[in-house]
């Protein structure tokens, strides 16, 4: 039998900060999505998507995602299409941030705030141009040929759409509707 934690401190502490994290994504244009991810819609009709991550076995400790997704590609469910983990973007590893209690979930959180700021917020504005998404999508191609892979296929089409073609309105409200993304998105 598997001992018996008492996470609710931990629990507290990851919830008042995430409230924190909420008002600070807030002011940034980011709305609320499901229960540890905000979303924000650019004007180039990509969802930009952060999320936070608990570490499953008990450690109390979480780590960060972003994500672009176009909203113009249809989707049957929720594709990472350019993204990684936050640590990634700051430092080229994957960092995970500590929510054991108050005091640590604090500094956690606060890292991960001035993290979003400095390196996150800037990363999306860089690929918020037709010219910046496909260079992106071009470097994560040669990045994954170079080990064996290739692009996905949403990825492929992403990357496809890149070449100017106009914007299906009907397919951005369709990909809306499958992905439940919320009313105040649009």
């Amino acid at each position: 039998m598997t001992p018996c934690f008492d996470h609710s401190p931990a629990d507290r502490a990851f919830q008042t900060q995430k409230k924190i994290l909420g008002a600070f994504l807030k002011e940034k244009g980011f709305v609320r999505y499901r229960t540890n991810s905000f979303i924000r819609r650019n004007e180039m009709d990509v969802l930009e998507y952060f999320d936070l991550q608990k570490e499953s076995h008990g450690s109390k400790t979480m780590t960060a995602n972003y994500a672009l997704i176009p909203l113009y590609i249809p989707h049957s469910f929720l594709s990472f299409d350019l993204g990684d983990r936050l640590g990634m973007l700051i430092c080229g590893r994957d960092v995970w941030w500590d929510y054991a209690d108050d005091a640590a979930a604090s500094v956690s959180f606060g890292n991960i705030m001035q993290a979003i700021e400095v390196y996150l917020l800037p990363w999306f504005a860089e690929r918020s141009t037709v010219d910046s998404l496909k260079q992106a999508l071009l470097h994560e191609e040669r990045k994954r040929k170079k080990w064996g892979g290739r692009l996905s296929d949403l990825q492929q089409k992403w990357l496809e759409s890149c070449s100017g073609s106009p914007v299906d309105r009907d397919v951005i409200a369709e990909t809306i509707k499958v992905l439940k993304l919320p009313a105040n998105l649009c």
